[in-house]
């Protein structure tokens, strides 16, 4: 795999998207960061009710009931029905489950080693230090431009 690279296009391979004032949206070359200020950004950037066993309604409920429902969630784009990677996979972190502390950093390299796992075809058995450290780079590079300065409003 490649090092971190992000690749600065509005729209991916010809799929189009909601463009939500909530969302900040970081294309990479293999996936795209999503950061959205709670879990139901994440339903309104794809335009869906549920996808990936997780649905909106679900989600509305437990924000009210005063959770996140999602603190990240890395998956295929839910139009990739052949989970192919096109349209490219995506990592979201909720903002509302930051801590600003140590945390964060586990939050982002937990989901990157899912991305990892994606990306690599679950071969753990033939790339497991391939694996790691793809989620170890991609975590400090994400870590750094995104939350290293985050502080959470109490």
């Amino acid at each position: 795999m490649n090092s971190p690279e992000i690749i600065t296009t509005e729209l991916q391979r010809g799929y189009s998207y909601i463009i939500n004032s909530h969302m900040e949206v970081i294309y990479y070359a293999q996936f795209v960061l999503l950061i959205g200020n709670n879990a139901v950004d994440l339903f309104d950037y794809y335009n869906v009710q549920e996808m990936h066993g997780v649905n909106r309604t679900a989600c509305i409920a437990r924000i009210a009931e005063g959770g996140t429902y999602i603190e990240g969630f890395a998956n295929y784009d839910p139009r990739d029905t052949t989970l192919s990677t096109d349209p490219l996979p995506f990592v979201f972190i909720n903002k509302t489950a930051l801590k600003g502390d140590y945390r964060d950093v586990t939050l982002v390299n937990h989901e990157m080693t899912h991305m990892s796992l994606l990306l690599h075809n679950w071969d753990v058995d033939k790339k497991e230090e391939e694996i790691v450290t793809w989620a170890e780079e991609y975590t400090n590079l994400i870590y750094k431009q995104n939350f290293q300065d985050y502080v959470r409003e109490h």
